[in-house]
């Protein structure tokens, strides 16, 4: 028995090996092609280097920290559970606490009948996926062949591309987690699907074959940690070349190809979805967001029932439809935040014991388990320090900062390598943001619930617990905060797509011109100046109230968690009040009108006191 227990293990850390040293040579393989674009002055070959370039390296790191401090190669690192006494009174409120209406698919009225319906059948999936499919492929196509040059403030305003990419889809993301479920654009992801038509052989039907080499990623490195990572990279990257802006369009159309094409290989080589749940830049902020979405995801209806079944056709699927492709196991909650609402498994479950439930205000049921998931709370912490750079770089003493960073590290004159030829299009950079300063910021809130798990680790409380439980509190004000700082482009500058409808490439029509358009004289009557990157001053009230709104479901959730994890309430109050606060603060000054004219003009932070009908809330 011992022995055979050996050569499992051996094999397991031979294939952990040799993925890394796959992944060591991809990373400096894509170094080397990223210097040569450098030496080329390629601008697009220096953007999709970076790419993948940072991609190999995070997978690369992540899995080295792995290896530093987890020595076991199984994935229990990823979950946490606390002592006996907290686990039996977190099981015991768990069970008191009943936060779910009628679900979508059980009931006789004729939207869950209809919702029931349809996802029973095997092609409702790729009619979901399908209109996502083409509007990317126009999007793609349009960025790479449309009109480049950017307006006065540096953004593209005629594009379609680049507009509908970052006024409308990318706020949108953060705006279903709190109207639907967090999840949901993994359930309509082009990308995803694109990958899973080509390894499946079929957009819908079940083959007896899959293409590619089906291996399995290593379950020690199991984890959306890559995810959290890859998103802070892709964050600076963006910030950076402006893409976000919205910028150059073609640079957009590049992270998309890149993406897409990625994402197709991944599924070539491992096992369905594992790019989705494990490199995916979005995966980790929709996991964190969907625990706390009103709608849920795919569960059991009774988990005994699950334990008793032997086919597990939810996970490994049978003759007529595949399993789980996300390896989300429906019977545990801890793992809920993992479905991307594929529906395989509420075809395929034989004792259709598949559900899909509505929570109840507040809808935070989904934080309260005896077992948690280490990885998501490293992820939460870390996205909300992205999220709060994201706040800071509007403040003038960031800029600052920044600057003088730049100048005395030489990153000035080094970033100026990546990114040539764009000044033709109206793009300059000055190094902004130093990679130095934002890591920096992205470490804030890891920092600052260290130190809470610390101070609660001399009660007794053991310090990974502590860690997560307090990052689980968390999760609201980082849902809310990433929501608020997409609201200005979302509110200031989405109905421009529709001026781009019917001329998606933008040609004959100049940023300048955007006022002459019916849609943007319409966002201009209400305030808005999105030829200067800024939304009128009343939605400087909705960032507020959206903020303060995650707030509140923050100390709900320490109310709640107090109870079940053994956390003081205090300290919980003390990390999402900080954290809260300072996001309505910041709001609140990157907003002010810089004019001296203003009493208590300040032009360092904002001004302390002004005519709130002056704000200008920036893109």
């Amino acid at each position: 028995m011992q022995r055979a227990e050996y050569k499992l293990t051996s094999r397991i850390r031979n294939a952990e090996r040799k993925f890394n040293l796959y992944t060591a040579v991809s990373t400096v393989g894509t170094g080397a092609f990223t210097g040569i674009s450098i030496l080329l002055r390629n601008v697009l070959m220096i953007e999709t280097g970076i790419l993948l370039f940072t991609t190999a390296l995070t997978v690369l790191a992540v899995n080295l920290v792995l290896d530093m401090f987890v020595k076991s190669h199984t994935n229990s690192w990823v979950f946490v559970t606390p002592p006996r006494e907290i686990l039996k009174r977190a099981d015991e409120v768990g069970k008191e606490i009943c936060e779910h209406r009628p679900s979508l698919l059980r009931g006789t009225n004729p939207i869950t009948r209809f919702v029931s319906w349809l996802f029973k059948q095997t092609w409702a999936h790729f009619a979901i996926i399908l209109p996502s499919f083409v509007i990317f492929y126009v999007v793609m196509v349009t960025g790479l062949i449309g009109y480049q040059k950017l307006g006065p403030a540096g953004i593209s305003l005629v594009n379609f591309a680049s507009d509908i990419s970052w006024l409308f889809w990318f706020p949108l993301l953060w705006l279903l987690t709190w109207l639907a479920n967090g999840r949901a654009w993994c359930q309509t992801c082009p990308f995803s699907g694109q990958a899973e038509w080509v390894h499946r052989l079929h957009p819908w039907k079940k083959m007896r074959k899959k293409l590619g080499l089906d291996l399995r990623w290593p379950i020690k490195y199991s984890t959306i940690f890559y995810s959290a990572v890859g998103f802070s990279v892709l964050t600076w990257m963006e910030e950076f070349y402006g893409i976000g802006g919205p910028g150059v369009p073609m640079l957009t159309s590049v992270v998309l190809i890149y993406i897409g094409a990625l994402e197709l290989f991944i599924s070539l080589l491992f096992q369905d979805r594992t790019f989705c749940r494990t490199i995916c830049p979005l995966s980790a902020p929709l996991a964190i967001t969907t625990t706390i979405s009103p709608l849920g995801t795919f569960r059991a209806r009774d988990p005994e029932v699950c334990k008793k079944c032997t086919t597990k056709d939810c996970m490994k699927g049978n003759d007529k439809y595949h399993g789980c492709p996300w390896f989300a196991s429906p019977g545990s909650k801890e793992n809920s935040p993992m479905c991307g609402l594929a529906s395989d498994c509420y075809k395929a479950c034989p004792h259709d014991n598949i559900d899909w439930q509505v929570k109840r205000f507040p809808w935070l049921s989904d934080l309260m388990t005896g077992k948690k998931r280490f990885d998501l709370a490293l992820s939460v912490t870390l996205l909300t320090g992205v999220v709060l750079f994201q706040f800071l770089n509007a403040l003038p003493f960031y800029s600052m900062m920044d600057q003088w960073l730049n100048h005395v590290t030489g990153w000035a004159s080094f970033s100026k390598l990546l990114v040539p030829g764009l000044s033709n299009y109206g793009y300059s950079n000055d190094g902004y943001p130093n990679p130095i300063d934002y890591f920096a910021i992205n470490l804030v809130p890891i920092l600052a619930v260290l130190i809470a798990a610390k101070f609660e680790e001399r009660r007794g409380v053991p310090l990974k617990w502590g860690f997560t439980s307090i990052s689980y509190a968390l999760i609201p004000v980082f849902a809310a905060s990433i929501l608020v700082r997409n609201l200005p482009k979302f509110l200031g500058g989405s109905p421009l797509i529709l001026n781009e409808i019917l001329n998606p490439t933008g040609y004959g029509m100049h940023n300048s011109q955007i006022y002459s358009t019916f849609w943007g004289s319409f966002l201009h009557s209400l305030g808005h100046d999105p030829l200067n990157a800024a939304a009128a001053w009343w939605v400087l009230l909705v960032m507020e109230a959206v903020m303060a709104f995650g707030t509140y479901l923050g100390i709900r959730a320490s109310n709640m968690l107090s109870v079940t994890d053994g956390v003081s309430r205090w300290t919980y109050y003390a990390v999402v009040l900080a954290f809260g606060i300072a996001f309505m603060l910041v709001t609140y000054w990157m907003s002010s009108p810089a004019s001296p004219s203003i009493p208590f003009y300040n032009p360092y932070l904002g001004n302390l006191l002004y005519n709130p009908t002056q704000a200008s809330p920036p893109f």
